[in-house]
């Protein structure tokens, strides 16, 4: 099983290919990214060693064959699970972020601050959380929805925040919180976010 640090050294390389400025970088590098991207999220571990340990699934959720058959709840030490492996990643490229876990209500669990981390990413963490949940998509697909799609004149405001960087945690079908990041350039906030929701995943298949 690939450790964390193995996956770090993968998230440095995606920085190289992540576009700095400008729609032309922007659509020039996509494809390589992408790749980079996809090729990092089969390298999430199933778990760390260096915090304690995701509470078990309660048996209430699971089927006669032991596996998760309904909505996986987050709790806290899951959030800081997750939020570790974020701050890890976000560390080898170089960025201080602050991180934000929601359950399924798009209430918060936990928010962590790196040191040096923007005043203003607190907010912007929490608000990205939330809205993963609350419109049930990523937050920058919700930006675009916004302009002339689902979600046609829909605005920021009342704790919704529709820049990258925030992702619904969704197990089976179902939504079972939201992941806000906010720090990085918005391919940073979102390549961290999509970690975080990938290592959730992996790790309740742990247990």
């Amino acid at each position: 099983m690939m450790t964390v640090d193995d996956m770090l050294s993968e998230v440095a390389k995606i920085v190289d290919t992540a576009p700095r400025y400008g729609k032309d970088a922007e659509k020039a590098a996509a494809p390589k990214k992408k790749e980079a991207v996809e090729n990092l999220i089969q390298k999430v571990p199933e778990k760390t060693d260096k915090i304690p340990a995701a509470e078990k699934v309660p048996a209430a959720v699971r089927g006669e064959t032991g596996a998760v058959n309904m909505k996986v709840s987050i709790g806290l030490s899951l959030a800081k699970e997750i939020a570790y492996c974020i701050e890890k990643a976000a560390g080898t490229i170089g960025v201080n972020v602050v991180t934000a876990v929601a359950d399924a209500g798009g209430n918060l669990i936990l928010l962590e601050a790196m040191d040096d981390s923007y005043i203003a990413s607190v907010n912007a963490a929490r608000e990205k959380a939330y809205t993963a949940v609350a419109l049930k998509m990523p937050t920058h697909e919700a930006l675009k929805e916004s302009r002339g799609g689902a979600l046609d004149g829909y605005t920021n405001g009342g704790g919704i925040l529709m820049l990258g960087g925030g992702y619904p945690i969704v197990y089976n079908g179902m939504i079972s919180g939201g992941i806000g990041v906010s720090g990085g350039t918005k391919e940073q906030d979102m390549l961290l976010a999509r970690i975080g929701t990938e290592y959730f995943k992996k790790r309740i298949n742990s247990l």
